[in-house]
């Protein structure tokens, strides 16, 4: 009985002594996932205006770009990892026949979009053969850029263009678009992470956090290199 317990904890312990000796420090991940941006999708209710409504539209729709992350990790050891990711998100309002009580802006588009460039550290635990857990955070920032263009104010830039001469030209130049862009901190906080390799080298990914640019994710990533 001994001799039988003492073979099978021997073959555990080199089974994981294996895995962890085969461990990959390198990890590329691309996940998609759920942010702020996510609920902005669909057809819009039409308003109609009236002595207490400040802006009217006829119909809208709302769109987004998936969030998207690209991310490095580099195993210091077993249980560390540093690491750098880049996020993209997109959403954008279309609006016709936008009015106000004062001006009329005919059809509006309007575009919001992020890209998030952060350093992030994992704690990992819990690992054995081709699964890894971890916890850990991210820091970044996040660069904001906002988009709007109207029908109504391409007329009047085309007919100040027409007045300057070479209304073609200038158009090309300079187009439309009205918009600018602005940085904020970004700070995630990352509750659970889980890997699963369905070979030596590919799996699969998810993430809970709390913060940007995501709540949760899904995706894929891949592991090379030697051991640590």
């Amino acid at each position: 009985m001994k001799k039988t317990f003492a073979f099978l904890f021997l073959t555990f312990y080199g089974l994981v002594a294996v895995a962890q000796n085969e461990d990959y420090p390198h990890v590329v991940s691309v996940q998609s996932g759920v942010s702020l941006f996510s609920p902005f999708r669909g057809t819009i209710t039409s308003s109609q205006e009236s002595s207490d409504t400040t802006f009217s539209f006829s119909s809208g729709s709302a769109s987004n770009f998936p969030q998207l992350n690209v991310a490095y990790d580099y195993g210091v050891n077993h249980w560390f990892s540093i690491g750098g990711a880049l996020s993209y998100n997109k959403t954008t309002l279309d609006l016709k026949d936008l009015k106000s009580r004062e001006q009329d802006y005919g059809n509006v588009k309007l575009g919001v979009s992020r890209v998030t460039l952060g350093a992030r550290a994992l704690f990992h635990y819990g690992n054995a053969g081709r699964v890894d857990m971890y916890s850990g955070f991210r820091l970044g920032i996040g660069i904001w850029s906002v988009k709007a263009n109207s029908s109504a104010l391409d007329d009047k830039i085309d007919e100040v263009f027409k007045e300057a001469g070479g209304g073609g030209i200038w158009r090309a130049l300079l187009g439309s678009r009205l918009g600018g862009s602005f940085v904020m901190p970004q700070v995630q906080v990352i509750l659970f992470g889980l890997r699963g390799y369905v070979t030596e080298n590919i799996g699969i990914n998810g993430e809970l956090s709390v913060g940007s640019p995501y709540f949760a994710s899904i995706g894929v990533n891949y592991r090379f290199g030697g051991g640590y």
